[in-house]
């Protein structure tokens, strides 16, 4: 967990122990602290507060606002609330996957396993019906997890080395879904950071090609134009 900022540091700013609020130096009102929203290392310490108990461990409060993003955030002994969000966004992401996505990263955040995996589960769904797989069957009901798999490995995104982390995304989706075996934080960041490098390849790497393509364009027809 991510320390707020030095306890030894804030303490010695006290002046008077009977004070409970910390009156902050300029050696006290920075801190390395990771911004929750946008990730920034360094934070500007607005107020800092303890139970009085300055001998031992006190509960320290701190209040900081990030120096990047300027959003405010909160520590309580060394725990940042709101929880950082790991991973990033890839570029190139439709509206809908981003919101399952950062439903992914939020569950992620806070240690909801369980959701995570579910959630990457369902958003392999929406990559496949992205890229090319009707949403629904004759029947009405969405494609199942085998069929989101082999669509994605016939359009190339999914490649013959990537299958065995695909698997492993339904296996640990399976355990999630019908056993009593909880899903450990691990395991849902290693689902996650491959579905993260799943999205890259489906949308960002192409969103990449197109944001660049105008200027390749233009090199080549100003090179025929040349030529005429």
């Amino acid at each position: 967990m991510a320390r707020a900022a030095s306890v030894t540091k804030l303490l010695s700013a006290v002046r008077d122990p009977s004070v409970h609020e910390l009156l902050l130096s300029s050696d006290t009102t920075w801190a390395n602290a990771r911004c929750p929203y946008c990730g920034h290392e360094h934070a500007l310490v607005v107020a800092a507060q303890t139970d009085g108990n300055y001998e031992q461990a006190p509960n320290l409060t701190t209040w900081f606002r990030c120096v990047a993003c300027k959003a405010g955030f909160v520590a309580q002994d060394g725990v940042i609330q709101p929880a950082p969000i790991p991973l990033r966004t890839p570029d190139g992401m439709p509206t809908d996957e981003v919101a399952v996505w950062d439903e992914v990263r939020a569950c992620l955040g806070i240690g909801a396993s369980t959701a995570v995996v579910m959630l990457c589960r369902k958003l392999l769904l929406h990559i496949a019906v992205t890229h090319g797989l009707a949403g629904t069957n004759s029947r009405g009901h969405a494609p199942g997890f085998a069929e989101c798999v082999q669509h994605l490995q016939d359009e190339g995104v999914v490649t013959s080395r990537m299958k065995a982390w695909v698997d492993r995304i339904k296996e640990i989706g399976n355990d999630a879904n019908h056993t009593l075996v909880p899903i450990t934080k691990e395991q849902a960041f290693d689902v996650a950071t491959f579905m993260e490098q799943l999205l890259i390849l489906a949308y960002e790497l192409d969103a990449r090609m197109l944001a660049a393509s105008p200027g390749i364009e233009g090199a080549d027809n100003s090179e025929e134009l040349d030529e005429q």
